[in-house]
C-alpha cells in the first residue's frame, strides 16, 4: 500500500503471517451456517492447504514489486 503526502510517497508492508490466516480461517468456519456440511478432517485439509498457498501467492507478489 503506498500513501502520497506532501510530494513523498511511503511504502508499508503488510505481510500475514501463518498464524494470522489460520485465525481468519477459523473465525470463518466458525461461522458457517451449515456445519453439517464439514467434518474434522476437511477442516484439517482447509487450515493446512490455504495458509501454504497463500504465503506462497504473497511471496511470489513480493518478489514482483
Amino acid at each position: 500500500m503506498e500513501k502520497c503526502l506532501a510530494g513523498r510517497t511511503i511504502s508499508v508492508s503488510i505481510c500475514p503471517t501463518k498464524g494470522d490466516i489460520i485465525e481468519y480461517l477459523r473465525v470463518k468456519l466458525s461461522e458457517d451456517e451449515t456445519p453439517d456440511a464439514m467434518d474434522t478432517r476437511l477442516e484439517e485439509e482447509i487450515l493446512e492447504k490455504i495458509p501454504e498457498n497463500v504465503s506462497e501467492m504473497w511471496v511470489g507478489a513480493k518478489n514482483l514489486i
